[in-house]
């Protein structure tokens, strides 16, 4: 009975060891497949900001227009393209280009449009477009909005001053000057002073006609007494439109050189006189300024001979002419600068064969 009991036991015991076993076999660790990496995420798009200023500046004979551009773009990309179209709603207009660095930071891109049509002073619809790329990756961004054109003030000092009288109480002065058509011209000034000691001002209104025009300013000495040599002139044109004051400014050294009075130096013979003749006659001339010991260049006139007569005078400091040669035979037409005391250079030729 004893031994048929301890083999019942043993029995028992060698099953649950087997059955141990078995469980312990299943739960042995089986190599498990290494998953696949993930693809790579798109680079993301980079924003690009981008606004164009409420106005602008129209250049005085209307070709041109400059208009501000802010733009940010991220750092490390490369700029593309800036395009900028100022148009009318029936397509006339302009366009012109950009650029900007991509920095992270807003940058002011200044873009000049070109005007065929040429444009007005005014609201204009403006449109820019940008682009910006990285490794391939080209992205863009455009803006558009209503612009209003305002003119844009040119004043240029002429380089050279004559004193007037021989007591240096005043100087004359040319400064050349341009504004848009559509705006009005208001008090300008030009003020010379010279060493601290002598100082004047005088007063003009410009013409505001698309032109460049040289005025003549006589200044009278309300300090000291001019003389000649080194001078500094400061210009400050002024022009109203639509019921604001737009200025144009020029600051410069400029040369006083001594009165006309008493004055008997010519000046020089014009220089590279050409002639471009058309079939009916006309003449287009040019050639270049004359110089002189007392006379700005701006001050020197120029009379225009044809064929031993008197055609035309140029005054202003202007060096071109039209007029009409004779057909049928060779002209000659000459040019002779004449400064402010009344003497005249030895004449400058050139001859259009019209036979």
């Amino acid at each position: 009975m004893r031994t048929v009991l301890s083999s019942r036991i043993r029995t028992t015991q060698l099953g649950a060891i087997l059955a141990t076993a078995l469980l312990i076999g299943s739960a042995a660790p089986v190599a498990a497949k290494r998953p696949s990496p993930p693809p790579p995420a798109p680079s993301p798009s980079p924003t690009i900001s981008l606004s164009i200023a409420p106005s602008g500046t129209l250049a005085p004979d209307g070709e041109s227009a400059v208009v501000d551009v802010t733009v940010t773009c991220p750092d490390g990309w490369s700029w593309h393209h800036g395009y900028l179209y100022i148009l009318k709603s029936d397509g006339t207009g302009g366009s012109g280009t950009f650029s900007a660095a991509c920095m992270g930071t807003p940058q002011v891109a200044r873009a000049r449009a070109i005007n065929g049509n040429r444009w007005t002073l005014g609201d204009w619809a403006v449109s820019a477009y940008v682009g910006i790329e990285r490794n391939g990756q080209l992205v863009t961004a455009s803006a558009t909005r209503t612009v209003t054109l305002q003119p844009r003030v040119n004043a240029v000092v002429a380089n050279q001053g004559q004193l007037t009288g021989t007591s240096g109480g005043g100087v004359a002065i040319a400064v050349a000057v341009a504004c848009p058509r559509g705006a009005a011209g208001a008090q300008s000034s030009v003020t010379v002073g010279q060493d601290g000691t002598a100082l004047g001002r005088a007063f003009f209104t410009p013409t505001c006609d698309g032109q460049t025009r040289s005025v003549l300013v006589s200044i009278t000495a309300s300090q000291g007494a001019f003389h000649t040599g080194g001078a500094v002139a400061d210009a400050s044109v002024a022009v109203t439109w639509d019921g604001g004051t737009f200025l144009g400014t020029d600051n410069r050294p400029v040369t006083l050189l001594e009165s006309s009075t008493g004055d008997t130096t010519p000046p020089t013979t014009p220089a590279g006189l050409s002639a471009n003749a058309f079939g009916d006659g006309e003449t287009w001339l040019s050639w270049g300024a004359s110089t002189d010991n007392a006379t700005p260049s701006a001050r020197i006139a120029y009379e225009v001979y044809l064929n031993g007569t008197f055609d035309q005078g140029i005054g202003g400091g202007s060096t071109q002419a039209i007029l009409y040669a004779v057909l049928g035979k060779l002209n000659t037409i000459e040019v002779i600068a004449v400064d402010g005391a009344g003497n005249r250079s030895a004449p400058a030729s050139v001859t259009v064969d019209l036979r």
